[in-house]
C-alpha cells in the first residue's frame, strides 16, 4: 500500500461537509449561493494525526501512526487581483507505516475561494510523496462556469508538464473539499439532515449526499466531544476511486468542528483524529 494513499483518502473524506444549489433540496440548479459571513473562522488551525488499520487478512500488522494533517484558515488574502479567502492544509508522514514503506510524504495545498459564499477560485497542491514530485494549479472561472487545471512533474529539470485541462458547463458554485468543511459549519445539523453536495478535487466534479445518522461521544487527544455521526455516498463523478465507507463527525456545539473520521477501503481502514486546536 502506497503511503499516499493514507492523505489522498483524507481529502476525500472532507467532500462530506459542503451545502450546494445542484440538485440540492430546493431543486433549483441556477440558484446563486447564499452570502455568509465566514470571518469566525479565521486564523483557526485544526491539527490531526492519522492511523492506518490493515485489513484483516494482514492480522500479523497492527495499526499504525501514519502522520498528522494541519487545517489553517488564514482568512482575507489576494487571489488573482481580487480578495479570497484562503486556507493552507499540510500533511506530513510519521511513525511505523512512513518507516514500513520507506516513503516520506511532505505534501502542501492552497485552496482560494469567494468570501462571501466559498465558492472555489483556485487552488495550488504542491506534492512532495518520496521521489514523487508534483505541483498542480487549479483555476475556477465561476461566471463562466469553466475550470483550468494543469499538472507538472517537478521531479525533473525542467518540469514537464503532464496534463492541461478545461472542464466546462460547471454548476453555479463548486467548493473545494476543504472550504466546503468550513461552508458545513454554517449548516442546521440535526439526526436526520441530508444535503447533496458538488464538490471540485482537481479536474474532477463530484456530487455526493451526506446524511447526519445520530450524535455520539467521541474522544481525542484534544478532549471528549458530543458529535454529530455523518456519512456519505457518491451519486455521480470520480473522485471516489475506492469502494470504501466514509463517516466524519463534528462538535455539537456551536464550532461544528470535525473532530474524527473514518474511511473504509480495500485496504483496511484510515482514521483520523483532532490532536490540538487553536481557535
Amino acid at each position: 500500500m502506497k503511503l499516499s494513499v493514507i492523505f489522498t483518502l483524507f481529502a476525500a473524506t472532507c467532500l462530506f461537509m459542503a451545502g450546494i444549489t445542484v440538485k440540492s433540496a430546493e431543486k433549483n440548479e441556477d440558484a446563486p449561493p447564499v452570502k455568509t459571513d465566514f470571518s469566525r473562522f479565521t486564523g483557526e488551525t485544526l491539527v490531526y494525526s492519522l492511523k492506518w488499520d490493515p485489513p484483516w487478512y494482514m492480522f500479523f500488522l497492527p495499526a499504525m501512526d501514519a502522520g498528522e494533517m494541519t487545517f489553517n484558515f488564514k482568512g482575507i488574502d489576494e487571489y488573482r487581483g481580487k480578495p479570497a479567502v484562503k486556507i493552507v492544509v499540510n500533511a506530513r508522514s510519521s511513525g511505523t507505516l512512513a518507516r514500513l514503506a520507506n516513503m516520506e510524504v511532505n505534501d502542501e495545498f492552497l485552496f482560494y475561494s469567494n468570501p462571501e459564499t466559498l465558492c472555489a477560485e483556485g487552488s495550488i497542491s504542491k506534492i512532495r510523496e518520496g521521489k514523487r514530485q508534483r505541483l498542480l494549479e487549479l483555476e475556477y472561472f465561476q461566471d463562466e462556469r469553466r475550470l483550468n487545471f494543469r499538472a507538472y512533474d517537478e521531479s525533473v529539470t525542467p518540469s514537464l508538464l503532464q496534463k492541461d485541462a478545461t472542464l466546462t458547463d460547471l454548476p453555479p458554485c463548486v467548493r473545494d473539499p476543504f472550504s466546503t468543511l468550513y461552508f458545513f459549519s454554517t449548516l442546521p445539523l440535526a439526526k436526520g439532515y441530508t444535503k447533496n453536495l458538488i464538490v471540485g478535487n482537481d479536474d474532477k466534479v463530484l456530487e455526493v449526499r451526506a446524511r447526519i445518522e445520530n450524535q455520539e461521544q467521541v474522544e481525542t487527544p484534544a478532549g471528549k466531544f458530543a458529535a454529530w455521526k455523518t456519512r456519505t455516498d457518491a451519486l455521480r463523478g470520480g473522485l471516489f476511486r475506492e469502494d470504501g465507507d466514509f463517516r466524519i463527525w463534528f462538535s455539537a456545539d456551536e464550532r461544528k468542528a470535525p473532530v474524527r473520521f473514518e474511511a473504509k477501503v480495500r485496504l483496511g481502514n484510515v482514521l483520523g483524529v483532532l490532536k490540538s486546536d487553536f481557535p
